[in-house]
């Protein structure tokens, strides 16, 4: 676990995409989990994961590389949106993040 990385990652959901503090740790927690499925964590290696550790990780990944201002990746801003939008409906809230 990388702590630097997911307060980059909560604060990139909270200012650029405008998400509530509740809704913030449902998705690091969500995203945790898929970074280990993958064999990864949440930090710096884990946004070149990509298509190898699953569709919904691949979007994990380009969230983690949006939020360290990465180049940039090929997953578009509605389908992140999209995908945590679907985390926050389908798992309960985890606490402020």
């Amino acid at each position: 676990m990388n702590a630097i990385v997911e307060a980059k990652v909560g604060d990139y959901l909270r200012n650029r995409l405008h998400y509530r503090a509740y809704d913030i740790g449902t998705v690091v927690e969500c995203m945790r989990a898929l970074a280990g499925v993958g064999g990864n964590e949440v930090d710096e290696p884990f946004r070149f994961a990509g298509l190898g550790a699953g569709p919904e990780a691949r979007i994990a990944a380009g969230l983690v590389d949006l939020a360290l201002l990465g180049g940039g990746c090929e997953t578009s801003e509605y389908a992140i949106r999209a995908q945590v939008n679907d985390w926050i409906r389908r798992h309960r809230r985890k606490g402020a993040y």
